[in-house]
């Protein structure tokens, strides 16, 4: 049985608030969904939606479109043991096939995604998606086509939250004034008096979590639908106590059925919606912020943690009827000076506002966590603290050895760049903990780390390599030379990288380990100016080059380590080619991934398209092409990139958590400062901080303050 993580306080006993109207009926509920599976197929489930240009990927997911929108469709899938084909037939209203696709599914494929190429505009009335393997049905899904837009389910939900949504200066009032009851200096008739009309009137529903020590001791939904009503319901549920409080509110809108399948609600879960669940008698309700502090990863968890809430079994939402609704949600506590907006659940950082010196002030609390939480006994004393679960307060006996050597690369860096004793000292237990697992081989030395995760890849010691150049101290003189030779040794003829010292080869991590390595060696070459480590980057390049260009090589990983690569090997060798690589690879990369713009649900503005976890690792990237645009006067160039970064960085802040955010945690050092992995979920992992602040400790050091703050983000 699943565990229940949320209390029974979140059933609802009456309707929470205002709701689109939309019958009962498939044509204007917002579900796809296979029809009467195949037992054991493949198929898992279908969801149909808005293409987003010619890409894979949703610019919305609905089922209701207008003629001539253009309809593409998901397909989730069970991996098989070899591949197989499927015919994918559009059944117009006339009940015709009127489109059909084969397609080869690849027996490790999970998802696939195709488009509509039939005759258009489309006929308006319900269509029919049916899916067939070896002339037999496995599934199908419908979906309605209309003549006008405002018939559309999503449309109206969107109307109404923009009709009735509430501005930020008015969350903040109404946030503060709850926070003023809780604590027990306004009373009721005070705090209703002090809403100006036009908001009491908003057709909105309203929750509230109050906080004290970091438990929560008020939890409460308001039934009404109307401001001034949901306020006055919401204040008689909450229990005044002088104790400082802090106050999570969220303003619930515009709520619209849905019908139950685990791949919508995951869909509607990347829209920052929350969702309620009633069968008969029994309701339970979650809100994003919730999703998002319990790590429920997908809409499977949604409904079956909602399923538990409301007293049904776990899968009892198949025949629940189930809503979405979007939130905007605030917090004021005993930290901060006024109201803020969250996103999902931490504190949102305005990127219009950030300034130059907000990313400083994040590397500082960045370094400060990974000091806190060095390990300081047993064998590993010296490495940092993997990863730390936020929502059930524990650190797990884990490690994975090659991330926390790139942590400890990123740490020296920053050390040296600031020239911060603390922080070189921290790095170096760090690096010694490491340098003591060299072993002799391969005309040289390598690391072989021996613990969880063992580490024999080239990367390993690459990664120590550079550490130890940052640091530069006399000591690890012999050493590093070693290491770089037995780093060169593993390069064949074709200036293609072996990636392991012992281990088999394996080619997925030429997306990775290469361009890691070259940068490392690059490091070193800096400081020594050994030439066989230069000779070697540039005989990797024609490999790396062509690589980048097959199947395997043009993918997103690849591109953030071989940028940095080549930008610090064109400053020793002003080959044109290297540029032409650095610019092409980026690109690739903005036109793939596109950061988002003001329109983007808060908390994800300025990340990379669909790249929530990935934008920190991409934004490391994007600063050394900015330099390599500057040098060459490469205009085109240095705007897109200036206004990636401009977007980018603030988003990353965004997923710090900062001291606003410590109201709700139990033990801030292990937290304080660390980065989230994305926005929706609150796992910390020390990659997921040192890829981000790495990225933004190297745009401090591009931008002044003026520099900075003259870019102008849109």
């Amino acid at each position: 049985m699943l565990k229940q993580k949320f209390k029974l306080a979140l059933l609802l006993a009456a309707a929470l608030f205002f709701v689109i109207s939309c019958d009962n009926s498939s044509k204007n509920s917002e579900l796809t969904s296979t029809d009467e599976p195949v037992v054991h197929s493949s198929l898992k489930s279908l969801v149909v939606g808005v293409a987003a240009g010619s890409g894979s990927e949703f610019s919305e997911q609905r089922d209701s479109f207008t003629v001539d929108e253009q309809v593409a469709l998901r397909g989730f899938w069970n991996p098989e043991a070899r591949n197989y084909h499927v015919l994918f037939e559009w059944i117009n209203p006339e009940k015709k096939v009127i489109y059909s696709k084969d397609m080869e599914i690849e027996k490790s494929w999970t998802r696939t995604f195709s488009y509509y190429r039939g005759k258009m505009p489309m006929n308006a009335g319900e269509w029919t998606i049916r899916i067939k393997r070896d002339g037999k049905v496995i599934g199908t899904t419908t979906f309605n086509v209309v003549r006008n837009r405002s018939e559309i389910p999503f449309v109206a939900q969107m109307e109404a939250y923009n009709t009735e949504k509430v501005s930020l200066e008015e969350g903040k009032l109404i946030t503060e004034k709850v926070r003023c009851f809780a604590e027990g200096r306004c009373d009721t008739d005070t705090v209703i008096s002090s809403l100006p009309q036009s908001l009491a009137e908003k057709k909105v529903g309203l929750a509230a979590s109050v906080f004290r020590k970091a438990e929560v001791t008020d939890l409460v939904f308001s039934p009404a639908n109307k401001m001034s009503d949901a306020l006055r319901s919401l204040l008689a549920k909450i229990k005044p106590d002088p104790e400082p409080a802090a106050v999570e509110l969220s303003v619930l809108h515009s709520q619209i059925e849905i019908k139950s399948t685990e791949a919508v609600v995951s869909m509607k879960m990347k829209e920052m919606m929350g969702f309620s669940l009633t069968s008969g008698d029994k309701k339970a309700t979650i809100l994003p912020t919730q999703i998002a502090r319990y790590q429920i990863e997908d809409g499977e968890g949604v409904v079956r943690q909602l399923s538990v809430d409301a007293g049904l079994p776990e899968h009892g939402w198949k025949n629940a009827k189930l809503t979405a609704f979007k939130t905007q949600d605030f917090l004021f506590s005993d930290k901060m000076k006024e109201p803020r907006q969250l996103a999902f659940s931490r504190t949102v950082v305005p990127i219009e506002t950030t300034t130059r010196q907000d990313l400083v002030k994040a590397v500082d609390n960045a370094m400060n966590w990974y000091m806190t939480n060095q390990i300081s006994e047993g064998e590993q004393s010296g490495r940092y603290m993997y990863t730390f679960f936020v929502s059930k307060d524990l650190e797990p006996n884990d490690d994975w050895g090659l991330r926390n050597l790139n942590a400890v690369f990123v740490i020296a860096e920053i050390a040296k760049d600031r020239k911060d004793k603390k922080l070189t000292e921290s790095v170096k237990r760090a690096i010694e903990v490491f340098r003591s697992k060299l072993v002799e081989g391969h005309g040289g030395k390598y690391l072989d780390w021996p613990y969880f995760r063992k580490v024999s890849s080239i990367a390993g010691t690459a990664f120590l390599l550079g550490a130890m150049a940052e640091i530069n101290d006399p000591s690890y003189k012999d050493d590093m030379k070693k290491m770089a030779d037995a780093i060169i040794s593993l390069q064949e003829p074709s200036g293609k990288f072996k990636t392991d010292f012992y281990k088999p080869l394996r080619d997925v991590d030429q997306l990775y380990y290469p361009g890691e390595t070259i940068l490392m060696l690059m490091r070193y070459y800096k400081i020594s100016k050994y030439a066989p480590v230069l000779e070697s980057a540039k005989k990797a390049f024609p490999f790396y080059r062509e690589y980048w260009k097959t199947a395997d090589g043009n993918k997103a990983p690849f591109v953030p380590w071989q940028v940095r690569a080549y930008q610090e090997v064109y400053m020793y060798d002003k080959n044109p080619d290297y540029a032409k690589f650095v610019f092409d690879m980026s690109d690739w990369l903005l036109k793939r991934y596109p950061p988002l713009g003001p329109d983007a649900v808060p908390g994800r503005r300025g990340a990379l398209n669909t790249q929530f976890a990935s934008t920190g690792v991409y934004t490391e990237g994007f600063g050394p092409a900015l330099v390599l645009a500057r040098e060459l006067n490469d205009k085109a160039h240095v705007e897109a990139y200036t206004h990636m970064l401009r977007g980018a960085l603030p988003y990353l802040l965004g997923l710090q958590f900062k001291e606003e955010d410590m109201y709700r945690i139990k033990r801030p050092a292990k937290v304080l400062g660390a980065l989230a992995t994305r926005p929706d979920n609150d796992e910390l992992r020390l990659d997921a901080t040192y890829h981000a602040i790495s990225g933004i400790h190297y745009s401090t050091k591009i931008f002044t303050d003026e520099q900075w703050n003259a870019v102008e983000w849109k």
